[in-house]
């Protein structure tokens, strides 16, 4: 593109006038709106949602308007706010583009509030003032109603030069993970279960990590958009916090009444050579512990969209899905929703699965309130987007951390069964923490 052209069509968007409803704006292909996250936080970015292999980026800048949750409650708790934030009609070129909220919910909304998650409160879903879209190879912008056209020339502007992410520099542990405690209460867990109390508990950890200057929160996503092409990855920002993450498990999506859930449960590392890696896939399927914790969660997920579903179908078997450091076992669920079902109230059905909790999920949330003595926060809960139409797509917050100044808190966990060995516990959710610490920097360290 020209810079004739390019200034042509700054000139014409920032030239438009204020109205009152959504104005959907078609933009350049040559525009990247990943080009803000190089440095977000100078761009004002509040949140975004990327699919990096299916060319997909939603970057939200500034905030026009803030659903919260009320404290205690999930996602139901605002549909009705949703949807009448949504009856504003939409003008504009781009008639297939759509509005959209950005936002996420706590793990568990009842649970006391702690560091770092006071600004994040029980969830929210964010109505950015301008939403930059990259769907493919179309890219489009969202203005909320009332914006001005250009405020939204300025950001295209921006992400029309090539930028290079500011690296961080030398990150240390200045909280470690208290390893003494994790594997106490793995013992203590695997012993419950093999008793019959309860079938899993998942127990989650976390270290915090600190740097010289700030944490180079564009070169993480960068590094993440690269290694992880097949993940969900995100930011969520709040009062200088950014809860950035790179997840491999999606909760639910939901595309014109076709629902997807993903179960995903079974770990093990990946082999260092073709050889070994095939030989651990065959071992990860082949074993009973994982096989039983990944039909547990199958059979969860089954069971609470049963009731919003006219059609549903999983595979009788799993799969392995295999990422940079790790694979899993996975399972692909899909079906048709009844009228009226939207993607908040799937999430509310969904969450939280026995992947990222346990089950029985009452006793479970027991369980992990008596083990683990932090906040765990958004980690582990719904992040995502819904449209007008009520669809959308949320993924279970894994593999992420919460960033603030030159700080890094971040949070992994393991399902415990009754035949986990609290050694090879420790040694797993310690794989889970690298995929962020490889990100937050070259030379970044942890206490894994």
């Amino acid at each position: 593109m020209t810079d004739d052209s390019v200034s042509d069509l700054i000139a014409r968007l920032a030239a438009l006038p204020r109205i009152d409803g959504f104005r959907a704006v078609s933009l350049t292909s040559d525009l990247d709106p990943r080009a803000l996250l190089a440095d977000p936080i100078a761009h004002g970015v509040t949140a975004s949602y990327e699919r990096p292999d299916q060319g997909l980026a939603l970057v939200g800048v500034g905030v026009a308007r803030r659903i919260e949750v009320p404290a205690g409650r999930g996602p139901s708790a605002v549909r009705e706010d949703v949807r009448a934030l949504f009856e504003t009609p939409v003008e504009g070129d781009a008639p297939g583009l759509r509005p959209r909220l950005l936002g996420g919910f706590r793990f568990n909304p009842g649970a006391e509030v702690s560091e770092p998650w006071s600004a994040f409160g029980a969830g929210w879903l964010v109505l950015p003032r301008v939403l930059l879209v990259l769907d493919g190879e179309s890219t489009g912008a969202i203005l909320a109603p009332g914006e001005d056209p250009a405020f939204a020339a300025s950001l295209v502007q921006s992400a029309l030069r090539p930028v290079t992410a500011p690296a961080s520099g030398p990150l240390r542990v200045e909280r470690p993970m208290d390893r003494a405690l994790y594997l106490k209460s793995v013992a203590a867990i695997a012993s419950e279960v093999r008793e019959g109390v309860y079938e899993k508990a998942v127990l989650a950890s976390t270290q915090m990590l600190r740097g010289d200057g700030p944490v180079a929160i564009g070169a993480a996503l960068e590094r993440l958009r690269q290694n992880y092409p097949g993940c969900h990855v995100f930011t969520m920002s709040s009062d200088g916090y950014t809860f950035l993450g790179a997840s491999p498990e999606l909760l639910v999506r939901l595309s014109d009444g076709e629902v997807q859930a993903l179960g995903l449960a079974g770990s093990l590392k990946r082999g260092e050579t073709p050889e070994e890696d095939e030989r651990l896939g065959e071992q990860l399927l082949t074993s009973a512990k994982d096989r039983i914790e990944h039909e547990t969660v199958v059979r969860a997920i089954r069971e609470r969209l049963a009731p919003a579903t006219e059609q549903l179908h999983a595979p009788n078997a799993p799969r392995l899905r295999k990422l940079r450091n790790i694979q899993h076992l996975s399972t692909e669920i899909s079906g048709r929703v009844r009228p009226g079902v939207d993607v908040l109230d799937l999430v509310q059905r969904v969450h939280p699965t026995p992947a990222v909790c346990g089950w029985p999920t009452a006793v479970a949330r027991e369980v992990i309130a008596a083990h683990e003595e932090f906040d765990r926060g958004w980690y582990a809960g719904p992040v995502g987007w819904v449209d007008a139409t009520g669809d959308g797509e949320f993924a279970v917050s894994l593999r992420s951390a919460v960033v603030q100044d030159d700080h890094a808190w971040l949070f992994a966990g393991n399902g415990i069964m009754g035949d986990s060995e609290p050694e090879s516990e420790l040694a797993e959710v310690q794989w889970k923490y690298r995929p962020l610490v490889e990100a937050l920097g070259p030379s970044a360290s942890s206490d894994s």
